[in-house]
């Protein structure tokens, strides 16, 4: 019996032996193996195998190999591998790789979902098109985020007179902002009165120019002469009062001659911010003299790309009133004395060469200088306020005032609020212009007057882009086929370019 058994289990071993062997000498080929038919049939040992540690595994290296990996027995094979206990991490490995080599690639594909991002890129484009909207602010410096709104915003300026402003968007389809209506405020300058007024009704028979653009108070325009070093330096302080970039500008006479203080930068930056620039000759010599005069025009036309309709004499001598207006390149020039405010109902033949000048004394304060104001201005009048400079600068000021005593006389004029702070340019042209229209005869039609004029009637040269503002006792304003629309400040804006008028009843 004990001879059987040895004898058994000595075939049994080399059963077993042979099998070992199979799979230790030549890994390789049982790797081609594991590939055919038969390597599948071993899976049996392959069990075997992954039970001792590991030799069931080396098969499943063999489904690594692209043969093995190619035919379905090999796959089963790492099914087996897995079988084994999935203890060697090789085989777990093979098994999710098989698996992730079909499934996970067709995730891969809906991966490509992903592929939507274009979509959000769509949408980007979308909030584009939205951008375009703020384009329709084209009268907004929001318009300026786009930079076709940057040129919106001159656009916009157009847009004032209607119709131009949308046009100039880049956004056709935004061009709201125009039409053929009078956009309120068209002219630029600042509300005048309570909010709330309603639009007369009645029997539509007359047009009345109000007052300095509505202002009740009056109105006063600050003046700098001589292009003065302190002018730059506390140009900053003054431009704040400036708050709306339209409520209170100022008019600088140039000096031209003074090079270095010309060059600087504080100028053009005036000019953007809406204040004048005008001409105070070349050499500041008392004497008038065309030359003089013309060579300040000049440089002011080269380096700011304005025209000047203001003159102001250099020391405010007699021989600009006749020698300017011999010149027809000017509507106003300024003395340096006070004879006076001027009415809206003054003639400007009397006073348009000789405009009223206040002057401070140095060192006047706040008070002093309001006071001079409301002089000036009593009964509703407009009247011109000078200062040479402040304290401090490099070219000494003639009578320098205190910056914070100035911009003190400056804020309390425009907190009166029913005081118009602007500059000789508008100012002389909305009186000149009002006062010629106010001459004027209509023509009638049927229940329509209608006014005509040319602007160069009025004064030749008269520069362009001036409004004035009107009241009716009814009916319906047009400017051609343009109608005006109702401010509720209490007032209609009539173009001067236009040069007509109709009154109709409604």
């Amino acid at each position: 019996m004990k001879s059987k058994l040895s004898s058994l289990c000595f075939a049994t071993m080399l059963v077993l032996a042979g099998c070992s062997n199979g799979s230790s000498t030549q890994p390789e080929q049982t790797g081609g193996h594991g590939g055919s038919g038969t390597g599948g049939e071993s899976q049996a040992g392959g069990n075997s195998g992954g039970g001792k540690g590991g030799s069931g595994g080396t098969p499943a290296l063999g489904g690594t190999t692209s043969n093995g990996g190619t035919t379905s027995n090999g796959g089963t094979t790492a099914t087996g591998g897995n079988a084994s206990g999935g203890v060697p991490s090789t085989g777990g490995k093979t098994g999710a790789g098989g698996v992730s080599n079909g499934g996970v690639a067709g995730n891969g594909g809906t991966t490509s979902t992903g592929g939507e991002i274009p979509v959000a890129g769509s949408g980007a484009g979308g909030l584009g098109g939205k951008g375009g909207v703020t384009g329709m602010g084209g009268i907004a410096s929001t318009g300026g985020v786009q930079g076709t709104g940057g040129v919106g915003a001159t656009g916009g300026n157009s847009a004032k007179d209607g119709g131009v402003g949308g046009a100039t968007g880049k956004d056709g389809s935004l061009g709201t902002g125009g039409s053929t209506t009078v956009v309120i405020s068209a002219s630029g300058y600042p509300a005048a009165g309570a909010s709330g007024q309603a639009a007369p009704t009645g029997a539509a028979s007359k047009v009345t120019v109000l007052d300095w653009a509505g202002f009740k108070g009056g109105a006063i325009s600050f003046t700098f002469d001589d292009t003065n070093s302190s002018q730059i330096t506390h140009y900053s302080e003054l431009q704040a009062l400036n708050d709306k970039g339209n409520n209170v500008r100022y008019t600088f006479f140039m000096q031209t001659g003074k090079a270095t203080e010309l060059g600087n930068s504080v100028w053009p930056q005036a000019v953007k911010d809406g204040h004048e620039m005008g001409n105070h000759t070349k050499s500041h010599q008392s004497a008038a003299s065309a030359s003089d005069i013309q060579a300040a025009e000049d440089t002011i036309k080269s380096m700011f790309g304005k025209t000047s309709y203001s003159v102001a004499a250099p020391n405010g001598d007699a021989s600009y009133q006749t020698v300017v207006p011999s010149m027809n390149k000017f509507l106003t020039n300024r003395t340096a004395g006070n004879s006076g405010g001027i009415a809206m109902t003054t003639d400007p033949s009397s006073k348009q060469w000789a405009l009223p000048c206040i002057i401070p004394s140095t060192g006047a304060a706040t008070s002093a200088m309001t006071s001079s104001i409301s002089s000036g201005i009593s009964g509703g009048k407009w009247n011109v306020f000078l200062v040479h400079g402040f304290s401090g600068g490099s070219d000494s000021a003639y009578q320098p005032v205190d910056i914070a005593q100035f911009t003190g006389a400056v804020k309390w004029a425009k907190d009166q609020g029913n005081i118009w702070i602007d500059t000789v340019e508008n100012v002389s042209t909305y009186w000149i212009g009002g006062y010629k229209f106010s001459k004027l005869t209509p023509t009638t039609s049927g229940t329509d007057k209608t006014w005509t004029w040319k602007t160069s009637d009025f004064n030749n040269p008269f520069p362009p882009g001036h409004y004035l503002r009107v009241t009716t006792d009814g009916g319906i304003l047009k400017q051609g086929s343009t109608t005006l629309q109702w401010d509720d400040h209490g007032y209609y804006e009539v173009s001067l370019d236009a040069g007509t008028l109709t009154l109709s009843a409604q």
